[in-house]
């Protein structure tokens, strides 16, 4: 199948992601540690240039670091109406 398009990134959330996610957030300067809940459920901590994110994954995890980097303290949608859902 030959295409004029150049080749473009495509990843999908699959058990390969979850370490490169963990060595981003350790270049962006963050601490990443795992927990434990007192549900027994596994808690992943980042600590760092922006302040402490957790998520039960390094991939979401990394995906809060995102939002925080581009919305900063604004991250919260407070009264915009979304019409493309």
């Amino acid at each position: 199948m030959s295409s004029d398009r150049p080749q473009i990134l495509h990843i999908a959330m699959a058990g390969n992601v979850f370490i490169p996610a963990y060595l981003v957030l350790r270049d962006k300067g963050y601490t990443v540690t795992r927990e434990e809940s007192a549900e027994g459920e596994e808690v992943w901590l980042a600590d760092g240039p922006l302040g402490k994110f957790d998520a039960d994954n390094t991939v979401s995890l990394l995906g809060l670091v995102a939002m925080a980097e581009t919305r900063g303290e604004n991250w919260k949608l407070l009264t915009m109406k979304l019409t493309h859902f």
